[in-house]
């Protein structure tokens, strides 16, 4: 899944992918100032995500309840389908490119939210993100896919601290 072209720096081996090694997962983590409804009302508007290092605003339909199109104007088409939605605590959806060249399988995303205590410390947010060995890439392709999302998800839930401040 694209989702910014803004690169933060390399991930380090086992510094910022809590799964290293798995081929077909990753998962990061982040704190944002917030309390967790604030933080779930962001998370949990569809495509957020799907910039060039900025959050900017989308061309967001719900043609049906769970199924949310989100039209970038730099990147394109996605299509979001809920899986699971457990307010204000996990949303997991399946979100994948629908339009231009670069048309993908889609990956499955998680995002988990747990207020910290006392809640003026803010929420972390877990983003896992699954799938990769399903996109029909080589080892090292998919290798590279759950680096490169990574990279982006640290990233973005940087912009998501900053957003929420």
């Amino acid at each position: 899944m694209e989702m910014s072209q803004q690169q933060p720096p390399p991930a380090q081996s086992g510094s910022l992918n809590e799964l290293v090694g798995d081929p077909d997962a990753l998962r990061v983590r982040s704190t944002v100032p917030c309390d967790i409804q604030r933080a779930w009302d962001f998370v949990t508007v569809p495509g957020w995500f799907v910039n060039d290092g900025a959050l900017r605003d989308h061309v967001l339909t719900t043609p049906e309840p769970g199924r949310h199109h989100v039209q970038d104007p730099v990147h394109g088409e996605f299509l979001f389908e809920d899986l699971d939605v457990v307010p204000p605590t996990q949303y997991v959806f399946r979100g994948s490119h629908t339009g231009g060249e670069t048309q993908a399988p889609a990956t499955i995303v998680t995002f988990s939210l747990r207020e910290l205590t006392p809640p003026d410390r803010g929420t972390e947010i877990v983003i896992t993100e699954t799938g990769f060995a399903g996109l029909g890439l080589d080892a090292e392709a998919s290798r590279a896919a759950v680096d490169e999302n990574v990279r982006a998800w640290v990233l973005e839930l940087k912009l998501a601290a900053d957003a929420l401040r």
